[in-house]
């Protein structure tokens, strides 16, 4: 950890401290460039250095991990840790369950037939985990300490140049201010080099809009109320699904008899809830759920997350990659965003350790060419199944009618096993980390 930036380059430095930039850090340090002895990898972070624990953050937000995601950070020695520090031990989904439409009332209710119609489950291993936000951050904090990784706090940059401020581009040039060095009224200026900058700086990233490069974003339509609940009966690692025509509720199993919930709706209707007080919100999560799980009642506070799906034309740009956010932000109802980032990074990971066998460069050309392509189709199908499938559900109601019939089929036929397969992750990528084994040429 240092806040006092030494000039030499470096071959890869890392933007954005959050979930994504620490876990590509990890990943990226067994990439083959640099040792302890002599990192080669940098991190930049805007907060201040971690403290020992987040435990007193308020942040109770939480990341499904599917099972490829979790054998990843077991291999990277990040799952270890989330068990250590984790205050509600990561909860397995064991079964998905899918309804469509608002729970049934009056005589269809008394009628007692299956509400989700769409139900699969797997008996040998849990498809995804359901792991705390800060549990997951305290976790990757632990193992970033053991790796061959600078470290610069307190560091927000102001200034991106892909051919080096000489224009000789040899190296990439980023610029950046600190308060540490001086009074809070003088924010000191500093710079370093680098072969490759990785943009995990989030949905808005800078470095995307300092490097020009196109986004594609939709229009603010709807927000999402995120935040914990306590349910009346065990929910036995059942994930579960309701779209409704103002967008889908999830309920996703977090510790014992709590549930996250993810509830995706109109944004000024999101606001008006949110700010009701814990007993009428709790009420009108009962009414759009339904009683599946008996009573319901709030476990912490709620949270508005703006939903603005977007995507970026290309990945890459010159000297700069695009991962996370920064590249893809996508609609939370598969639960799959975090996903998408371990994928970027366990791609990112065997491009680094192909190159660097070679004797090549973190900048060199091919890791950029080989990163796009490697990602190219997964981002792009889950991009589009999950805006899709939000926009047919919840601005379509004619045509989301046929899907009661469409659940049907799809729970008695082939396509259960390809939805089941999704759910896990790891087969639309190849990846050595996903498989379970570190990066390799």
């Amino acid at each position: 950890m240092t806040n006092n930036p030494d000039h030499h380059a470096y071959e890869a430095v890392i933007v954005g401290g959050g979930l994504t930039g620490i876990m590509m850090a990890i990943a990226l340090s067994y990439g083959g460039y640099g040792s302890s002895d002599a990192p080669r990898i940098a991190l930049i972070d805007r907060a201040f250095a971690p403290s020992a624990s987040a435990d007193n953050l308020p942040d109770q937000r939480t990341t499904t991990i599917h099972a490829a995601g979790k054998i990843m950070l077991e291999t990277l020695g990040v799952w270890q840790n989330l068990n250590t520090v984790s205050r509600i031990a990561p909860t397995p989904i064991s079964r998905i369950r899918v309804a469509n439409g608002a729970p049934p009332q009056g005589d269809l209710a008394k009628r007692n037939q299956p509400d989700f119609r769409l139900d699969w489950q797997d008996d040998t291993a849990p498809m995804a985990y359901v792991v705390a936000n800060n549990d997951l951050l305290n976790a990757l904090h632990s193992v970033l300490k053991t790796r061959p990784v600078t470290c610069y706090y307190d560091m927000d940059v102001t200034g991106f140049d892909a051919d080096g401020v000489d224009g000789s581009g040899d190296f990439a040039q980023l610029h950046f201010t600190s308060s540490a060095a001086n009074s809070a009224n003088s924010r000191a200026q500093s710079s370093l080099s680098c072969q490759l900058v990785v943009a995990c700086d989030g949905a808005h990233s800078r470095l995307r809009q300092m490097a020009g490069m196109r986004h594609h974003a939709q229009t603010h339509r709807q927000t999402a109320i995120v935040t914990n609940l306590i349910i009346e009966r065990d929910h036995n690692d059942t994930a579960f699904q309701r779209f409704l025509d103002t967008g889908p509720l999830a309920f996703m199993p977090h510790g014992n008899r709590r549930v996250s919930l993810v509830w995706t709706l109109p944004k000024e209707r999101a606001t008006q809830l949110a700010a009701l007080d814990d007993a009428a919100f709790a009420l009108a999560v009962f009414t759009a759920f339904g009683d599946n799980l008996g009573g319901i009642s709030c476990a912490g506070p709620r949270h508005l997350w703006p939903l603005i799906p977007a995507t970026t034309s290309r990945m890459t740009s010159n000297r700069l990659i695009l991962a996370g956010d920064a590249s893809h932000a996508i609609h939370p109802l598969a639960g799959q965003g975090y996903n998408l980032a371990l994928g970027d990074a366990a791609v990112l990971a065997d491009c680094f350790a192909r190159a660097s066998a070679r004797g090549l460069t973190a900048g060199h050309r091919s890791i950029q060419s080989d990163y796009q392509a490697g990602r190219t189709i997964e981002v792009s199908a889950m991009s589009a199944v999950t805006s899709g499938l939000n926009h047919l559900m919840s601005y379509q109601p004619k045509i989301a009618a046929i899907a009661e019939a469409g659940m049907r089929l799809a729970n008695a036929s082939p396509a259960k096993d390809m939805l089941q397969k999704s759910a896990s992750g790891g087969h639309l990528t190849r990846a050595s980390l996903f498989n379970g084994q570190l990066p390799r040429a």
